[in-house]
Formats: structure tokens, sequence, C-alpha cells
């Protein structure tokens, strides 16, 4: 008697090492100035590179992982796939909604996860035209609806459902990255071919993105001479402090924003669709931030086809890059409860991000060394195994 279980995949080096940059990114833009433009003279801008673009990889690969975690031939093979996508999703958001009532201002990527891993269920398997045209939808028009949701979100006051859609990670225009995911994963990121081609197409669209970007801000008059617009309220992968709202923040009436008039119709600020600075959530910020994502993602993943073990240290916080990013948010909390002074001065600012560095990489390499997954990686696949049916048996 044989038990038949279901279709793995061999994991890729290369998606690790890529998921595994976005969190130590995102703990970057957390505990380092990510506000303050970037200044290679002035190390404690230098978390400005990492600041929205770290989200981006990771949504990125979030959408890569969904294609390899379903797997299963036919129909039965379907359902079950459905089943741990929606359970995966379920965990996610009560996970992130957890996260949220943590101090310290971190906007919690996991809720607009959820949202998104359900939305992409049917572009699993449809023909890939089909996932083409929708990521290109979401990332032009989804900009737009973002734009006006907020705005409708902040008059009405909105339900949690509207804010998942429209504000901190909109999921409407997100949708179009995680469909990029999607998309670059079932072209094969184990082909070394195709990994040249989307490094090539990543490079193009970060030029256009934030170049085309720039130049329309700045022939229009919306942008200053280097293509950013003036911050409002922040704006980076942290809520206060380090900003992270990628559609811009809310701002109280009289503010450059979205202004309330009376009658009490919102007024919107169109120019932050040629927003290119992190988080501002427009097409043209979206599409310079993904090309980078998907140059970053290609090229780590030829190095992992010819070099892998160079790229240990961060695949293996990519395979624990849920406990890790949970675990920095308490950190994060934490460490604004107590107001604590750096713990590495002479490190320039930089103490706090190279204490959680060190502390991701090494619980990251002991795990990796077990050979087990972490907690909340454990925690998920359970949850989605939970649904599966009872195992067939052959004799």
């Amino acid at each position: 008697m044989q038990h038949v279980n279901a279709p793995t995949r061999p994991r890729l080096a290369g998606l690790d090492a890529a998921r595994g940059l976005a969190v130590l990114g995102m703990f970057a833009a957390h505990v380092g100035a990510a506000d303050t433009l970037f200044d290679w003279t002035d190390p404690s801008s230098w978390p400005d590179l990492v600041n929205g673009r770290s989200s981006v990889l990771f949504a990125l690969c979030a959408g890569a992982s969904l294609v390899l975690l379903t797997t299963g031939p036919g129909p039965a093979g379907r359902v079950r796939d459905r089943r741990h996508v929606l359970a995966r999703a379920a965990t996610l958001l009560a996970i992130g909604g957890l996260l949220t009532l943590v101090p310290g201002g971190v906007l919690v990527i996991l809720p607009t996860y959820a949202v998104l891993f359900v939305a992409a269920l049917p572009f699993l398997r449809l023909r890939l035209r089909w996932v083409v045209l929708a990521a290109v939808l979401a990332l032009v028009v989804g900009p737009v609806l973002a734009l006006v949701g907020q705005a409708v979100v902040e008059m009405t006051g909105g339900s949690s459902t509207a804010g998942l859609l429209f504000t901190g990670y909109p999921a409407v225009s997100w949708f179009g990255v995680v469909l990029a995911g999607v998309l670059v994963a079932r072209l094969g990121l184990d082909r070394a071919d195709v990994l040249r081609r989307v490094l090539l197409v990543g490079v193009g669209l970060a030029a256009t993105g934030y170049g085309a970007g720039a130049a329309i801000g700045t022939a229009l008059g919306t942008t200053g001479p280097v293509g950013t617009m003036i911050p409002v309220g922040g704006g980076g992968d942290s809520g206060s402090g380090s900003g992270s709202a990628p559609v811009a923040p809310v701002v109280p009436e009289g503010g450059p924003g979205i202004v309330a008039q009376n009658p009490p119709f919102p007024r919107i600020d169109w120019a932050r669709l040629l927003d290119v600075t992190p988080h501002a959530g427009s097409t043209f910020e979206l599409v310079g931030a993904l090309g980078i994502a998907l140059a970053v993602l290609a090229a780590l993943g030829l190095l992992g086809r010819y070099a892998p073990t160079v790229l240990l240290p961060l695949s293996a916080v990519g395979r624990l890059a849920l406990t890790l990013y949970c675990a920095h948010v308490l950190a994060v909390g934490v460490w604004s409860r107590s107001g604590e002074p750096d713990p590495l001065p002479a490190l320039g600012g930089w103490g706090p991000f190279v204490v959680l560095l060190v502390a991701a990489v090494v619980a990251a390499l002991l795990v990796h060394r077990s050979g087990r997954r972490g907690p909340l990686e454990a925690l998920t696949r359970r949850a989605a195994r939970a649904l599966d049916d009872p195992p067939t048996t052959t004799s």
C-alpha cells in the first residue's frame, strides 16, 4: 500500500535569495533614515536605495512562490491547490491583523498579501496573455483607482476591505506586481534563457518607469529638478519615521494631498500620478520599482544556477522570510517603546539594522542546518494541509 502525495518542486536558490534580500531591505527601511534622499557621501541616507523597492521585490517573489506552491495535476490537484492558497491567505490575514496592533509605525503588508493571493488564483493556470493583460491593467489603472478610492475612504471612513484595496499597500495596483511574479515563474525561473530575458526586461522597465515619470513630471512642472516631489507625511517601507504609504498618505484639511471641500467632495491631486518617489504608488514608480525587482530576481537566479553556495546566507533568510518579517515588526515595536539609544553608535545610525541583520542571518542558517522550517512557515503549511482530503492508497 502506498500513499499518493502531491508532487513537489525543488527550491530555487535565486528566488529564496531574492526573498531574503527583500526582507533585509525592509529591515533597513524600517530602522534606517529611509526618508532621507540618497547621497553616496552620507551612509545614513543609504536606506533610501531600498525604500519602497524592497517591498516590491517581496511582492514579486510572493507571486512567483504561488506558482511553485500550486503543483497539483488534474482537477483534483487544482482543487487542492485552491484550498492551500485560501488557507495560506487566511493565515496571513490573521497574522497580519495581529501585527497591525504592534506599535512602531511599520505598515504591515501581510493583509494585502492575503487579498492578492486569493485574487491571483485564477491566473495561476490561465493563458499567459491574460496574465500579462491583467498585470498591465493593474499597473496602469490601479494607481488611478487607488488615488480615487483613498479619497473616498477618507471622506466616508470606509471599511477594512476598502482600506486593503485602496490604501496602505493598495491591492488594486500591487496586484500587477504579484502577477508579474506569477508570469516569470510560469515562464520558468529555472531556465537560464528566461532569466536573461527577465534581466533585460527589468533594466528596461526600471529606466522607462523612473525616467519617463521624472521627465514628464519635470516637463509639466510637477516635480523638482531631480524628478521628485516634496514628500507628504512620510513614504517608506515603515510607517512613522521611515514612512510607508504606497499611495501618498491622507493629510488633514488644508494639506497638499487630498483636501476636503464644502460640499464634501474630495479634490484629488492628480499630479501624484507622476510621482516617482518611493511608495508614491504611481504607474511610473511601480513600473520602475518592478523593473529593479525583476532585474534583481533574474540576477540572483542566474547566480544561484552556477554558485548557489555563495547565496546561502540570503537564501536561508528567504526560506525563513515570514518568521523573520514578523519578528522584525515585533522588534521595531519593542524598540520604539523602549526609547533605547542606538546600540552601536559607532556605525553612524546603522546599529539597529546591523543587530537585526546578524540575528536574522544566524537564525536562518541555524534553521537551515537543522533541516526544519521556520515556525510561521510550518504554521502556514499545516493550515494548508489541514484542508486536504484523506490520502488515497494504491496496492
